[in-house]
Parts: structure tokens; sequence; C-alpha cells
């Protein structure tokens, strides 16, 4: 029992030390755009229509991050006026583009994978953009902002009520997302603490059905840093992984985990939290098989 206390504490802390810059950095980020940004300016782009999904989509996935900076920065996004599944599409598409990511991925995965990664994820957050923003205008019960309409610029800081404070917005960010954040964390270690490091590999196997489904369920839940999936991808190839289930990994790593499922019902609410990581369990996988028929 002492042993596994020592592991989950290191493990814990290593996460932490990983994790908490681009977390901090995505509070900044959001922080930022509820002082500075005129809402007049973000109603244009974030809040009309499909075009909105549109550029949510593009500025997430130009954007650095890893998925525990994208829940501050969607927050900031919802807080300037963005729509259910605008935010949402923000959400799915940040952490896995980036530049950075991009040439990674063509340098050691090659230029078929970076394409798949590239086109068809982009075309999937918008796609569940306008739905949940569909599901949203129609009033479906359970597709709406958690208590209602998105925090205003007017009224997202007790401190200033009127006009806010970068010192006062940031304080606001930490405490709502905060604890939601630190919770994933712990979920996250523990999780890497009791599965053990050759289990992927080890059960995952080749190319079979099998291979498809262990590598979204081991995928999603744990917490892969920025940049760090493109080398395990990398490795796993090399351990014998198909090139679909191993891109499926991929997908599955970085789009997703433990500490983003649970910030994301702060910020969308349950119902849009369900269908987010339910869409990104089949998406990963059908684009995984696509994938492997594509490179084979």
């Amino acid at each position: 029992m002492q042993g596994f206390a020592i592991s989950f504490g290191a493990t814990l802390a290593d996460l932490l030390l990983k994790v908490t810059p681009y977390f901090l950095f995505g509070v900044l980020f959001s922080g930022l755009l509820k002082v500075y940004v005129r809402p007049a300016w973000t109603e244009r782009f974030f809040a009309r229509g499909t075009s909105s999904v549109f550029y949510a989509s593009l500025a997430g996935a130009l954007l650095p991050g890893c998925s525990c900076a994208t829940m501050p920065m969607s927050d900031g996004v919802k807080a300037q006026g963005g729509r259910l599944g605008t935010v949402t599409a923000f959400i799915i598409i940040s952490p896995l583009l980036s530049p950075i990511t991009i040439a990674m991925t063509y340098v050691m995965l090659g230029w078929k994978m970076t394409v798949a990664r590239v086109i068809v994820p982009f075309l999937f957050s918008m796609g569940v953009g306008v739905l949940l923003n569909t599901l949203e205008a129609a009033k479906v019960k359970g597709f709406s902002f958690p208590g209602g309409a998105a925090v205003s610029q007017e009224s997202c800081c007790s401190i200033e009520p009127f006009r806010p404070t970068l010192w006062g917005s940031l304080r606001h960010i930490l405490r709502d997302l905060g604890p939601y954040f630190l919770l994933g964390m712990a979920l996250a270690a523990l999780l890497t603490t009791l599965v053990p490091e050759d289990a992927i590999p080890r059960y995952i196997g080749g190319s079979g059905p099998l291979a498809y489904l262990l590598a979204a369920f081991i995928g999603i839940p744990v917490y892969v840093c920025e940049g760090e999936e493109v080398p395990l991808t990398y490795a796993l190839l090399n351990l014998g992984l198909g090139p679909g289930p191993a891109f499926t990994f991929l997908l599955g790593s970085v789009g997703t985990c433990i500490p983003t499922m649970i910030m994301a019902r702060r910020i969308i609410g349950i119902s849009a939290t369900v269908l987010y990581v339910l869409a990104w369990f089949i998406f990963a996988i059908g684009e995984g098989w696509a994938v492997s028929l594509w490179v084979s």
C-alpha cells in the first residue's frame, strides 16, 4: 500500500508539472479574452450560425495547447458569446491540431497520416458543432449551457461587475475550473498507476476489431501531453501495432482525457459532454479503420 501511495504521488506530481503550465496558459488566454476582446468582435465570429463553428474550429487548430489547456480557453470563448456547438467544436479540435504537432506527425508518421489528422477531424468538429447548435436552437432538453446562457462580459466577475479586471477574471476562472482540473489530474494519475506500462502493446494486439476497441478504450481516458502522442504512436507501430489501431490511439489519447471530460461537464453540460465523448470514441475507431485501408 505504501508503495502504491508513493507511486501515485510521484505520478500525480509528474502530471501536474507537465500539465499545469498548459492549463495556466489556457486560464490566461481566457482571462485576456474576457477583459480585452470587444463583445461586438467576438459576436461576429463566435455567435452567428454555421460560420461560428468554422471560425472556432480554425482558431482551435491554430492555437497551441493540450486538452487541459483547451478547457479554460473554451470557457473564454463561451463567455464571449459562443454557442454550445461552437464552444464544443473548439474543445474537439484544439488539442488535436497545432502547427508543431502537424509537423511532428509528418516527420515521424508520414504524409498520409498527417492529411488524415488534419482534414477529417476538422470536418468532424464542425459536424458535431453544427449538430449541437441545432439542438440548442431547437431547445432540446439538456442541450444548453449549465445554468442557462453563457456568462456575459459584464457579469463574469463579481468583484468588478461592470468592467472586470484581468486579475478578477483569472480568479473567477480558477475558482470555477480549478477543482475539476485537480480532480481530473488525480484520476488520471490513479489510472496511470494502476495500468502497467506495457499494457498497450501487450493487450491491443495487431489490427483486429479488438485492437481498435482497446486502442480507443485505453487512449481516450489517459492524459497524453501535446506532442507526446506522435512518438508514442511511432513506437506502437514499431512494436507491431497496425496503422489503424495506432491512429485510433493517437486520436483518442490526445483528443480527450478524464480531466477534459470532467471540466467539459462544467462548461458545456452533461448531455453535450456525453455526446462529444461518444462521438469521439466512434470517430477515433472509424478514422483509424479508414487510415488502415489507405496506408496499406
